[in-house]
């Protein structure tokens, strides 16, 4: 699975052209722009296994206009943390909670409790984002966090229904220019740790939505 942590180059465009909408009480991202960013190594948020059926991000619901999410069980309570890290460890990576809001579309926390989507940043310019949902959590957007350990809250418990069916966070990544991609490594139900790589944000590993990185 670390060899997909081996270093990738690409060649400086010669023009850019970014279209962004920042929705920061939306429930959607903004579109995707068409220039590769720097990769940025996203690790698992807590203990637990790998999703089975229709919970595996080939497949999965993409709630926040993400290009795939998977939800990762875990028992109430259990401590969500934030574990980002860019592949060329020159770079300086800055996290922004861009959004606190309802998780379910209804806006009814008792049905779902909040997300979390945290921004990530090359300088001035935004590679991509990590939502987690379902969770309790005192934290409010704009504020700057470390990429590395920061408690984003515990994972909640709520009243099942269509958008919250058991204790777990529903984990879902962004790419700012092209696609962001997951770890093709874990088989259905296998275990992982904190930290264990999930996914790249940024870079240019995929084509399209729910795809895994090669």
């Amino acid at each position: 699975m670390w060899n997909l942590l081996r270093r990738r180059h690409w060649s400086t465009p010669l023009a850019v052209v970014v279209a962004v909408v920042l929705a920061q009480l939306g429930m959607g991202e903004p579109a995707h722009a068409s220039t590769p960013t720097p990769a940025v190594w996203v690790g698992a948020p807590f203990e637990g296994n790998w999703p089975t059926g229709d919970s595996l991000p080939a497949v999965h619901n993409r709630a926040y206009g993400g290009d795939w999410a998977a939800d990762l069980v875990a028992p109430q309570g259990t401590p969500v943390y934030l574990y980002a890290a860019p592949q060329n460890t020159a770079l300086t990576i800055t996290a922004v909670v861009d959004v606190v809001g309802p998780a379910c579309a209804s806006g009814r926390l008792d049905l779902g409790g909040k997300r979390v989507t945290i921004g990530l940043w090359n300088g001035n310019t935004k590679i991509g984002a990590v939502t987690y949902a379902h969770l309790e959590t005192g934290l409010t957007a704009g504020t700057t966090v470390s990429r590395w350990g920061t408690l984003l809250g515990t994972v909640g418990h709520y009243t099942p229904g269509s958008c919250w069916d058991g204790d777990h966070s529903h984990v879902e990544l962004y790419n700012q220019a092209r696609y962001a991609c997951y770890n093709r490594g874990y088989a259905p139900a296998q275990r992982f740790y904190p930290t264990n790589f999930i996914g790249f944000v940024g870079g240019d590993y995929a084509t399209g939505t729910g795809q895994a990185c090669p």
